[in-house]
């Protein structure tokens, strides 16, 4: 008995000691075994258009955790789990292996892999989970217009974090500032209580209001779309830009991706228009015309057209058609008609040094300044290996690398009155550096004067005309280099037209390229009319008025939705309505698949025009039957409404 009450005794006083005297050690085992630091992320800004359409989101989605140490029935648990979330169970069993108290299992899931796990009894009805495994609330970025402007939006990857595109651009912006703070842990490892004084320090991210039109950039993607199917072109792009402040109101490519899927090749991710670089080809010549006026010359100076075809330095350089045989030309001919031996004598008559200081006041070879990430500089190549052959060749846009966003910067320059912008993506991005004048008004005035006549009957341009508009641009047809030989191909183009609408406001350039058309290649036939639909885009959303009529309000267009009792027609609403008050759609979120879910909102007594008006720059499947105002519509006001889904409106008299 006195062992036993001595041993007791002596336990009862290492307790004491233990409980009641500091002990570095323990401290820091209890520590590790019950407290934790939590990297805690905040919301990340949202993206929107110029007009506060939401690009980019974010949703609250379910991740499913687990604590390997506390996995029962292991091989049960890894088979159900491989059914519920599609992931191999071999990778399952990897991640139970690990001696760690917390490892992802699947991270965002969808409502389907929410439903297999409660159809395999991994969850139960009352919404716990199966010994050792949790659900984590996290946030996923959602792109709600899917493919719409995906090149420059960019993405995230599973811990929203910026990767491409204006996402990794703007990430410091829009990620906000993370925060560790300190958590208790539970029996299963999860924190559960975390220190609310540091939680206060969390900064959620900022959102980014870019310069792109949502309703604009819909129409000049599908334009850019049909084009490509007609063509059977590889790739292009479009991009329209304000010519006096720079601002990029529609950029599109194609192929184009969906953010939303995370698979989708490089060849489909990259913004063409700003990391990729072409020869320009005969789009070139209006830059050599500013130069040749800027040194003197006149437009209706002439250069011998040689009939044809002349040989510099052995090489023989023609007419892009053996049909065009001019003897004397002037530079305006040389633009409207698109004289490749014009423009080479232009070239070999201003000199080289002339030229490449225009080149380099222009801005090619050097970046834009845009800030976009993967932005290349082009290449002028270096002045003292110009020789006659490439000053010719570089006068008629071949042997010089230029980007998209170059020429549509440099065309700008004609529209502006003389001065070199700096493009801009972000609505309240500034740039360093005022724009630069290097021009002069007149010549801007007669280069523009030039470009006009590329439209007009005979000129090449013809098929960039937009009734009721004064239209002004160059179309340029360029060989491609084949990698394979390195001489340029015969059978591989590219076809481009920059032009604007002239006496509008506002003063928007508009870039279009098809990459490699099939069969009839030249840029009259192919980029040309792709202008002309991105064009007749652009005055309809902007409600710009042609020449000699009166100003009207447009309603909608018949590609873009029809109103009939035949089936609904998909359609983005794109056109703009009277200034009425009208009531507007509430944003409510957002599906597990990323589609947004809208409050329908009240469209009694409403015309149609107004109807669109509301509807604007979503997509829906509008249904409408009869003539007057709307008198019922499905869904009723209030109802949750998703993009893509029906919208039937009865119209009656008043």
């Amino acid at each position: 008995m006195v062992l036993v009450l001595l041993f007791a005794g002596a336990v009862s006083l290492r307790a004491a000691y233990i409980q009641l005297w500091t002990n570095p050690r323990l401290e820091q085992m209890s520590r590790k075994q019950f407290q934790s630091k939590v990297l805690v992320r905040p919301r990340r800004g949202t993206i929107q258009d110029r007009n506060g359409e939401p690009l980019a989101v974010n949703i609250e989605v379910n991740s499913l955790a687990a604590n390997p140490l506390k996995i029962e029935n292991r091989q049960t648990m890894v088979r159900l789990l491989a059914k519920a979330t599609d992931i191999p169970a071999s990778k399952i069993i990897g991640r139970l292996k690990e001696k760690k108290e917390f490892v992802w299992i699947k991270r965002h899931l969808n409502e389907e892999e929410m439903t297999r796990l409660k159809k395999w009894r991994l969850v139960d009805a009352d919404g716990d989970l199966a010994q050792g495994l949790w659900l984590v609330k996290e946030s996923q970025r959602v792109y709600p217009h899917s493919e719409l402007a995906g090149q420059t939006l960019g993405d995230v990857n599973v811990d929203s974090a910026g990767t491409e595109g204006v996402e990794l651009w703007q990430e410091e912006k829009m990620s906000g500032a993370v925060v560790s703070v300190s958590a208790i842990k539970d029996a299963l490892g999860r924190p559960s209580f975390i220190d609310a004084v540091a939680a206060k320090h969390i900064k959620d991210g900022e959102p980014v209001e870019l310069t792109l039109d949502a309703s604009l950039q819909f129409a000049v993607e599908q334009a850019l779309k049909d084009s490509i199917t007609k063509t059977s072109a590889k790739a292009g792009s479009v991009m329209v830009m304000n010519a006096v402040n720079g601002e990029i109101l529609a950029l599109a490519n194609q192929p184009s991706f969906n953010p939303n899927e995370k698979e989708g090749s490089l060849e489909r991710r990259r913004n063409r228009a700003i990391t990729d670089g072409y020869e320009p080809g005969s789009t070139l010549k209006a830059v050599l015309i500013a130069s040749a006026l800027s040194h003197g010359w006149k437009l209706a100076d002439q250069v011998n057209g040689e009939h044809g075809s002349f040989k510099v330095q052995g090489k023989k350089i023609s007419e892009a058609e053996a049909k065009d045989k001019f003897d004397w030309i002037s530079l305006r001919k040389i633009i409207q008609f698109s004289s490749n031996v014009g423009a080479a004598k232009v070239a070999l008559k201003l000199g080289a040094d002339s030229y490449y200081r225009t080149l380099k006041d222009f801005g090619f070879g050097a970046k834009t300044g845009i800030g976009f990430p993967g932005e290349i500089s082009g290449r002028i190549p270096p002045r003292k290996d110009w020789q006659p052959l490439s000053l010719a060749n570089i006068g008629f846009g071949q042997g010089i690398l230029v980007t998209p966003i170059q020429m549509a910067r440099a065309y700008a320059t004609f529209l502006n009155g003389g001065y070199l912008v700096t493009p801009k993506l972000i609505k309240d991005q500034t740039s360093s550096e005022p724009p630069k004048r290097v021009i002069s008004e007149k010549v801007a005035a007669d280069v523009m004067n030039a470009l006009s006549s590329v439209t007009e009957d005979n000129g090449t341009g013809v098929n960039a005309r937009l009734a009721g508009y004064d239209v002004a641009g160059k179309t340029g047809t360029a060989q491609v280099v084949d990698p394979d030989t390195g001489a340029y191909s015969r059978s591989r183009h590219n076809a481009s037209f920059i032009g604007f609408a002239t006496g509008v406001d506002p003063k928007l350039v508009i870039y279009a390229v098809l990459n490699e058309p099939k069969g009839v290649y030249f840029a009259a036939q192919t980029a040309a009319p792709l202008f002309h639909d991105v064009l007749s885009a652009v005055v309809n959303r902007f409600s710009i008025p042609a020449h000699d009529l009166a100003p009207a309000v447009p309603l909608a267009k018949s590609d873009q939705i029809r109103l009939s009792q035949a089936a609904p027609q998909r359609a983005l609403v794109s056109e703009t309505a009277p200034p009425i008050e009208q009531p507007t759609l509430l944003w409510q979120g957002a599906t597990g698949k990323g589609a947004m879910i809208w409050k329908m909102p009240n469209l009694h007594g409403l015309t149609i025009p107004e109807s669109i008006h509301v509807l604007q720059g979503h997509h829906f499947n509008l249904d409408v039957h009869g003539d007057g105002i709307v008198q019922s519509q499905q869904p009723e006001e209030g109802k949750d409404l998703t993009e893509g889904e029906v919208i039937h409106l009865g119209l009656g008299d008043p």
